[in-house]
């Protein structure tokens, strides 16, 4: 878990760009003209802790599917948070924050930690928070 709010900023704007980036690509988008994207570098990053009943996800996201490739994101959401779920429970994993926008607390990173420390009934959880 990273703190200080500088190097919060660096791994979101190294490190999980690149992964939204893909995302954008994959999705057959353009990261350039991405709205999300287009503010990651203006926005402050900190460390909270927050509500999880306050954060709201996103429908798009969450009703997402490929038709081709048969993919549906809820049902590799709830695969893949039972697999989160296990390694919680046999090794006492340490997981990372999630991220989310401060103006409206929508969650733009972090589903499936989400899903499963919802499904654990944690009611707090820790979030990179950025704001413009």
């Amino acid at each position: 878990m990273i703190e200080n709010p500088e190097a919060i900023s660096d791994f979101i704007n190294n490190e999980i760009r690149r992964e939204w980036e893909a995302d954008a690509k994959s999705e057959r988008r353009d990261p350039k003209d991405d709205p999300w994207l287009k503010t990651l570098s203006k926005r402050r990053w900190d460390l909270k802790t927050v509500r999880m009943d306050r954060i709201k996800l996103d429908p798009r996201i969450m009703s997402s599917t490929d038709v081709k490739s048969g993919y549906v994101f809820m049902d590799s959401l709830a695969k893949r948070s039972q697999e989160l779920r296990e390694t919680i429970d046999r090794f006492a994993s340490v997981i990372w924050p999630v991220i989310v926008k401060k103006e409206n607390l929508m969650l733009v990173d972090g589903y499936c930690r989400y899903d499963t420390l919802k499904a654990m009934n944690v009611s707090r959880i820790y979030a990179y928070v950025g704001t413009l």
